[in-house]
């Protein structure tokens, strides 16, 4: 981001005084929540880097860090005079009731943004942690690692201060409306939300795509090569009949003919054949050769055809799926495992149990330990929803999210409800049901089919319920 943007930013009123009810991590965010119900939302990309105040932030659980800043009070918001690093000062007390002052420095710089906590130690702010540690092999200029002192990054970066004037005016990608911000941090939420959201989700439709296209055009040559296969295939009553008018000509063919003129037995007019002949082979051999092709063009004929069968059935499943997301969905491609073939993939999905509720949502059920692996070791994305009975076996259950909206509590207890169904306790009252993201899900290595482990997870106690009832409240 610009740095007369920040510079904006931090002069406008901030909510100092507040209270850190704790702060959360995903891959290129950092959530600081505040007691007051202001949270700080951190935007660490490599493509972009801001912040910017909300209330309502639209984000799910991420891994809880620096729990050492709870009930600490933001006292100061501050931008360096040389460059986009921004530092949030806070103020609490230790056990003994010494006061203690700490710092977030927010490097928001195009490249490598980073977040570093620092303590005060006299007039010096000592490294506690940070986002991105690295030596001087990783950067001959400084290091940030645990308790040395914090040196600012050493750039030719200069910053350009140019006015910005409020109103401002924000340009919505691929759409004629421009949305009208009455402040900088409004502008900086809609730009995060509206903006950068938007193209990130069409660059990730758009590598999916990719996959599902270059997945379609491997289909289409080997539909293409099948087909030829069997116009070979189909062939072969042409290559008996070669063989048995050699057969009677046997005594007439010369050594070295390329070729030989015989009547068709199996014509009703007894028409004559021109028979191609190799010059290096004898008779019998040109016979013994036509026959081989006859005898392999006959068995493979079945082959071929459920071969092409097949393929034809993979063509229509990547036509749809190519149609969905040409359509606005974001259909993830099976990830890695035992199963490598792409046939084999669509056919192990097109076998689970699973409910269509909306074109945001999807429920997928593992009524097998192989099932439950597949659904929630390939089929299951970072931002799907897992769920499983606590104490009792069952099913794993995956609330698929294509448009990585976050599901409704209603919809997460529906869910819960569904995996008590299909689990030991499906009879039972007040049954616990774990659920977490995908990303949180853990298979250890060579541990027995269905087996996992968790972190990050919440418990709902639930009365047990079928699909026929599940899709009778949802109106399905």
């Amino acid at each position: 981001m610009e740095y007369s943007y920040l510079k904006a930013w931090q002069e406008e009123k901030q909510p100092l005084g507040i209270g850190i009810e704790k702060i959360e991590q995903s891959p290129d965010l950092l959530v600081i929540r505040h007691k007051s119900g202001d949270c700080l939302i951190v935007l660490l990309s490599a493509q972009e880097a801001l912040l910017y105040w909300s209330r309502e932030p639209k984000i799910t659980e991420f891994r809880p860090i620096w729990a050492q800043l709870h009930h600490a009070v933001l006292k100061d918001v501050s931008l360096d005079d040389r460059d986009r690093i921004i530092r949030l000062s806070y103020l609490n007390e230790d056990i003994y009731g010494d006061k203690i002052t700490w710092q977030i420095v927010l490097e928001l710089s195009s490249k490598h943004p980073n977040a570093i906590l620092c303590k005060q130690d006299k007039d010096n702010w000592v490294i506690v942690d940070a986002l991105h540690k690295y030596s001087y092999a990783d950067n001959p200029q400084r290091q940030v690692l645990p308790n040395l002192i914090y040196q600012a990054p050493q750039t030719t970066y200069l910053p350009r201060l140019i006015q910005v004037e409020l109103p401002l005016e924000l340009k919505l990608p691929g759409s004629s409306e421009n949305l009208i911000c009455s402040s900088f941090n409004q502008y900086f939420e809609l730009y995060h939300q509206r903006v950068l959201e938007q193209r990130k989700h069409l660059e990730e439709q758009a590598t999916v795509l990719r996959f599902w296209q270059k997945e379609h055009k491997k289909v289409l040559r080997r539909k293409l090569q099948q087909e030829g296969d069997l116009e070979v295939a189909k062939q072969g009553e042409k290559w008996f009949r070669y063989a048995e008018a050699i057969k009677y000509e046997l005594s007439q063919i010369k050594p070295g003919a390329t070729m030989v003129k015989a009547r068709d037995y199996h014509d009703p007019e007894l028409g004559e054949l021109e028979i191609p002949l190799l010059p290096e082979k004898s008779a019998v051999e040109n016979m013994n050769l036509y026959l081989k092709k006859y005898h392999k063009a006959k068995s493979g004929l079945a082959v071929i055809e459920a071969n092409l069968s097949k393929t034809a059935s993979e063509l229509a499943q990547l036509e749809a799926i190519l149609a969905r997301i040409q359509a606005g969905e974001i259909i993830y491609p099976p990830g890695s495992g035992k199963v490598k073939k792409l046939s084999q993939k669509l056919a192990q999905a097109e076998k689970l149990l699973s409910v269509k509720l909306n074109a945001d949502h999807e429920i997928f059920i593992g009524r097998k330990a192989r099932e439950n692996d597949f659904i929630t070791t390939q089929l299951g994305r970072p931002t799907d929803w897992w769920f499983h009975t606590r104490i009792y076996h069952g099913s794993h259950l995956l609330l698929r999210c294509y448009s990585k909206k976050d599901p409704s509590s209603e919809l997460v207890e529906l869910c819960a409800s569904l995996a008590a169904w299909y689990s030991k306790a499906k009879f039972s009252q007040n049954v616990p049901v774990d659920y977490t993201q995908i990303r949180f899900v853990r298979k250890p290595r060579k541990s027995a089919p269905g087996f996992v482990t968790y972190t990050n997870h919440k418990t709902l106690f639930v009365n047990p319920i079928d699909l026929r009832e599940l899709k009778a409240r949802l109106g399905l």
